[in-house]
């Protein structure tokens, strides 16, 4: 396990900021990616929604982090989110598209920051009497 000694206050305005930046991000006019392979957008989905789940779910917003129920909270609060995102890339003026398979990239994105969130402690675990 490992403990994340951080206040909650800390931990929700790195989840807070992040969020506002993947907004940005995601809604950015005419944005273009280009990479060494083709659709580099899909692993930029799915490392940045990873994150996005993680910081939610360490931020503590949803229950204590590292347990199963604030996981699956997080997580669906992600497909919700996730599926928000990828529609209002819909609106003429952003010139952007929205795809199944960007909104398939985020939920295996969300999948893993969400397992991986089970890792995460805030308070470090009693020790076993002896």
């Amino acid at each position: 396990m490992i403990t994340i000694p951080f206040p909650r206050w800390l931990r929700i305005a790195v989840f807070a900021g992040f969020a506002v930046l993947l907004f940005a991000g995601t809604h950015w006019p005419q944005l273009r990616i280009e990479g060494p392979f083709e659709r580099p957008d899909l692993v930029i989905h799915l490392v940045v929604f990873g994150m996005w789940a993680l910081l939610l779910c360490v931020s503590g917003i949803f229950g204590e982090p590292g347990r199963l129920a604030t996981s699956a909270r997080c997580f669906g609060v992600g497909l919700v989110y996730a599926a928000f995102d990828e529609s209002t890339q819909m609106i003429p003026a952003l010139g952007r598209f929205a795809a199944m398979d960007d909104y398939l990239f985020n939920v295996i994105g969300l999948m893993l920051g969400t397992g991986l969130s089970m890792l995460v402690r805030t308070k470090p675990q009693p020790k076993p009497l002896r």
